[in-house]
């Protein structure tokens, strides 16, 4: 299995029954404009239904995502304990 790591989505576009993907590498920030400078760096291609799969799964994940968070900031949140009278 390969490894593609990837800055930013930038580009959507349905075909021919077939969902592609742009995502793009940041090459550089100018922090005075405030802005990135982007390259493409990876498409990702698969089937209408594959890509309906898709993203069944990352709603789940963005939900698990949200959850967690949560929990951590009700944690955060709470006044520690002091178990020691």
């Amino acid at each position: 299995m390969k490894d593609v790591y990837v800055d930013r989505f930038v580009k959507f576009n349905i075909s021919q029954g077939v969902a592609r993907l742009d995502f793009a590498r940041l090459e550089d920030i100018d922090a005075e404009k405030k802005e990135m400078q982007l390259s493409p760096s990876a498409r990702l291609v698969m089937p209408l239904d594959s890509f309906s799969h898709f993203v069944d799964q990352l709603v789940k994940v963005k939900t698990e995502m949200q959850k967690r968070a949560t929990e951590v900031a009700k944690n955060a949140s709470e006044p520690a304990s002091d178990e020691t009278h």
